[in-house]
């Protein structure tokens, strides 16, 4: 079967990647070096008769728009909301949480720190603007260097939507995009505990230090999504996310994807500059004229 696409890597952005291809009508082939499609989005059994999560393990991030698109509903996915964001433990039976209310949280923040209580509010505040300038981007193609004058007015527009944010929002979002999360932290908030309820949310996945440069926009990562149509929540997902991934399976396969799996790209095959195909498990030659990459830059190249 001739194709007109491979995809190198079966996780969740390739399998979406394919599912739109081939609703425009292109023949695609997506190729899982695993048994299993879904990348880090997975659910597999670690003892007999129990099945987790195996990586990632909860959801927030995944856009609507793909959600609705690709039928995953329809497919069975079901997501029930966390009743809570975070939670810290801390002596004497004592803990921290966050996610149930702004009202709930001040009460527990004010035995700790009534002027961290009283800042809450404003920290939220911040971020909440800041995510709500930035949605309006999410499905937008960002200007490409060197793309010519359409590129520039595109960049000319963002930068006018920047503009006409007040100081003190601009301000904010540079500081989410430049500073450590530790020294938003430290703007806001007084008490240690109350500091690291929210640092680990920078940090989580890493092992980088809260007062690394960069980690600042992770607060904001955070806040970014939504669950059941409700900003700034997460959720799990009913079957664990290889629920997720085989929804979007399920839609793949329903719109004419070829999936194949043990199937392990070993080199990618080029001539003059320009893709010819690809070699399966060191032996098996495939032709394609395009190549999609669900996979890192390093591994690639």
């Amino acid at each position: 079967m001739q194709f007109d696409i491979a995809i190198i890597g079966g996780g969740h952005n390739g399998l979406v990647c394919s599912a739109y291809l081939a609703e425009a009508g292109l023949k695609v082939l997506v190729l899982e070096q695993r048994e299993i499609v879904g990348g880090a989005a997975v659910t597999e059994e670690f003892h007999p008769g129990y099945r987790n999560s195996t990586a990632s393990y909860t959801v927030s991030l995944l856009q609507p728009k793909i959600i609705e698109d690709l039928r995953l509903y329809k497919h069975g996915l079901q997501i029930i909301e966390r009743p809570f964001s975070n939670f810290l433990p801390l002596g004497n039976g004592n803990h921290l949480r966050t996610g149930e209310s702004l009202a709930a949280t001040q009460r527990l923040f004010a035995r700790h720190s009534p002027r961290d209580a009283a800042n809450l509010p404003a920290y939220f505040a911040m971020l909440t603007e800041a995510v709500r300038f930035m949605r309006q981007w999410v499905l937008k193609t960002p200007p490409n260097r060197g793309g010519g004058l359409k590129s520039i007015v595109d960049a000319g527009r963002s930068a006018m939507e920047l503009r006409r944010l007040p100081l003190q929002s601009q301000a904010a979002l540079l500081d989410l995009f430049t500073k450590s999360a530790g020294e938003i932290l430290d703007d806001y908030f007084e008490n240690d505990a109350i500091k690291a309820l929210f640092g680990f949310d920078s940090i989580v996945g890493s092992f980088a230090s809260p007062y690394t440069p960069g980690s600042a926009y992770v607060l904001l990562h955070h806040v970014f999504g939504e669950t059941n149509g409700k900003p700034g929540t997460w959720g799990h997902a009913i079957g664990g996310m290889g629920a997720i991934t085989q929804a979007m399976l399920s839609e793949a396969l329903a719109r004419g994807v070829t999936v194949r799996t043990n199937a392990r790209v070993s080199e990618v095959l080029t001539n003059n500059g320009r893709t010819t195909g690809l070699i399966i498990d060191e032996k098996d030659e495939i032709s394609v004229p395009r190549i999609a990459a669900n996979v890192t830059p390093k591994r690639l190249f």
